[in-house]
């Protein structure tokens, strides 16, 4: 089986600090891996260095050809406060295709997710910390990626969003990279 990504002798330092020491990573396609360990310990920082928002001072990151990265940050971007929900979503693309051949339209993608359609014409300014986490997790699952890294992504979800995406995850037919300490969520999945 082919890799989706190929990390060799990865180093990080931060000053006199080496945070990550000769890390070597190899992710096959259709694969769901996780990155578990205690707070600190560089996970975050090894996501952002695959995604290339982070330089690792020595090694190298090998991404396969076609990969497309969804990446779901323990940091939530900043929108224009009168944006609404569904032109958030709308930015990507009007419908998702499903794993079983079916399409949902970003409205009904919302719907199922919890968001209902009045609340899809609210402002962004207006939603609760939550329901931000949430429309940023969804904006990035609409795009269908190939290869979809999520960090901490139970965090700020209620049970039934919770569900909801593991039931979506159970579906999902790309390579998964998780960092979660929920561990009913990685046992889940």
């Amino acid at each position: 089986m082919d890799s989706i990504i190929s990390v060799k002798d990865m180093c990080l330092w931060y000053g006199e600090h080496q945070a990550l020491k000769n890390i070597n990573i190899e992710i096959p396609e259709k694969s769901i891996t996780a990155f578990i360990g205690p707070s600190g310990c560089g996970k975050t920082t090894l996501l952002e260095i695959i995604t290339e928002k982070t330089k690792a001072d020595s090694g190298k990151v090998v991404l396969g050809q076609t990969v497309q990265i969804g990446y779901y940050t323990q940091n939530t971007p900043v929108e224009k406060p009168d944006t609404k929900v569904i032109d958030i979503i709308k930015r990507s693309t009007d419908s998702i295709q499903l794993a079983d051949g079916s399409r949902l339209s970003a409205s009904q993608y919302l719907t199922h997710f919890g968001i209902p359609p009045q609340k899809q014409f609210t402002d962004y300014s207006l939603l609760s910390g939550g329901e931000k986490r949430l429309l940023f997790l969804l904006s990035i699952l609409i795009t269908n990626p190939n290869f979809l890294i999520l960090d901490e992504p139970t965090n700020d979800l209620d049970i039934y969003t919770q569900m909801k995406l593991e039931n979506f995850l159970d579906q999902y037919t790309g390579c998964l990279l998780v960092v979660s300490h929920d561990r009913h969520f990685l046992d889940r999945i």
